[in-house]
């Protein structure tokens, strides 16, 4: 029976097992490198102000992760409808793109080009042999939106050609056809039944009024009062399997090297990082494929501003500028900042070793600035000071031979009966946050 569980990382996924398993009496030590919990979740806070790696809203077509994160707070933050949008060509478009979008938002010319483009792609469909994003797109939207939606977007977003992109890298919600939007839309005017992936954009959201990452926050502190232990600023350096099924870590705090033994240990970390930490070490062609499985990165610039209501949404996606989406904090909290101030924060997407990545604030606000400008959102002047956040593993890339090397590392890791990896990195799967946690509970109510 397991009585103990080392869990790596403290991001929602550990925490959200953690938590699971610390109410069923199972003690629980997570070890988190960063020197606080969240993650990709978390709140970074600044004098009177913070800002997320995002921001977030939370939301769930599930009751019973509802009701637990909401269980989380005295005051529950209250729902609301998140509005997002696409900036395209100086117009606002639903988003995810909707048929209403494509017909009479993109403007009448191409909404026609959209329209015959994609009854073209029902008669002549594009090689169907690869399910790559181009042919997903070309194949469900047509040529027309294709050129110039989803292929700039998409490259510019993850840097790789949409040939060489699985499908898969196309979030869930918006991989419908043209045809299923036309069905969803008049539905919606007719007689609003069903559910489909794009009504899950729809659910209210929920934001707390000190940062996303007071749910975080909270859940960590749950654990703790259930006898288990969140170590900060602890770097695992290694995880060996010992006689019998129990687990060790080697782990480094403040500069002293250090050992934990339990019954099972949960990683969350991106998976060419745990599987450095292994020992005995993989197999060449297992090493290999963990190399092959690359994780976007990402970097969040955020501006503080005494200008507001910047935005007609919550947050826009643009093409053809520094940054892919544009949000203001006081859309989501008005703690976020001072009385009559506001942060907008723009986000861009990036790889690890490029110059963006190494870039400074002030070099990434030059950068940003005329495309700001530019677009009416915010000039030189409006900005008051900067703060800046990165997340080097922020988007599992799906190539298009991902899942061949993701099934090796899966196989081999087998092998380790009181090991497993959970998570967006860990299972190298992006998930929103509460599939995030529903993954993680449905483990630790499985474990025996």
């Amino acid at each position: 029976m397991v009585k103990h569980i080392t869990i790596l990382g403290a991001g929602i996924t550990g925490l959200s097992a953690g938590w699971r398993l610390s109410v069923k009496g199972i003690k629980v030590d997570i070890f988190e490198e960063d020197t606080s919990v969240g993650g990709l979740a978390k709140t970074i806070h600044e004098g009177d102000c913070f800002i997320d790696i995002g921001p977030h809203s939370f939301f769930s077509d599930d009751k019973e992760i509802i009701n637990a994160v909401l269980g989380l707070f005295k005051k529950g933050p209250q729902p609301k409808i998140r509005k997002v949008k696409f900036y395209y060509n100086g117009r606002y478009l639903d988003y995810p793109l909707t048929a209403r979008s494509v017909l009479f938002q993109m403007g009448a010319c191409s909404g026609l080009r959209a329209a015959c483009s994609f009854l073209k792609a029902r008669f002549f469909p594009f090689d169907r042999r690869e399910e790559t994003v181009e042919s997903w797109a070309i194949n469900n939207f047509g040529w027309h939106l294709y050129r110039s939606f989803f292929k700039p977007y998409t490259e510019q977003f993850w840097k790789t050609p949409c040939s060489e992109l699985s499908s898969m890298a196309i979030p869930t919600h918006t991989r419908m056809s043209f045809i299923n939007t036309l069905k969803l839309l008049l539905r919606q005017k007719v007689d609003k039944k069903g559910e489909s992936l794009i009504e899950r954009e729809m659910l209210p959201v929920y934001y707390p009024d000190a940062g996303f990452g007071e749910i975080s926050e909270n859940i960590a502190r749950i654990i703790e009062r259930n006898k288990g232990a969140v170590h900060l600023g602890c770097k695992v350096t290694g995880i060996s399997e010992l006689s019998g099924g129990r687990m060790r870590i080697t782990y480094n705090h403040e500069g002293q090297q250090k050992e934990m033994e339990s019954d099972y240990i949960i990683s969350t970390a991106p998976l060419h990082i745990l599987l450095k930490i292994l020992a005995p070490s993989a197999a060449p062609d297992v090493l290999l494929s963990a190399g092959r499985l690359e994780y976007r990165s990402l970097v969040v610039l955020g501006m503080l501003t005494n200008k507001q209501n910047i935005l007609n949404c919550d947050y826009a996606y643009l093409l053809d500028r520094p940054f892919n989406r544009i949000s203001e904090m006081n859309g989501f909290s008005r703690y976020s900042s001072s009385d009559k101030e506001n942060i907008v924060c723009v986000e861009i997407p990036c790889l690890i070793d490029s110059s963006t990545w190494k870039a400074n604030k002030e070099d990434l606000f030059d950068i940003c600035i005329d495309s700001l400008s530019k677009d009416g959102f915010i000039r030189r002047n409006d900005v008051k000071k900067l703060f800046l956040v990165k997340a080097p593993h922020a988007y599992p890339v799906y190539r298009k031979d991902y899942a061949v090397h993701l099934a090796r590392i899966k196989g081999y890791l087998k092998n380790y009966k009181s090991l497993i990896s959970l998570g967006r990195c860990g299972e190298f799967r992006y998930m929103d946050i509460d599939e995030c946690m529903k993954r993680a509970f449905r483990f630790a109510d499985n474990l025996e």
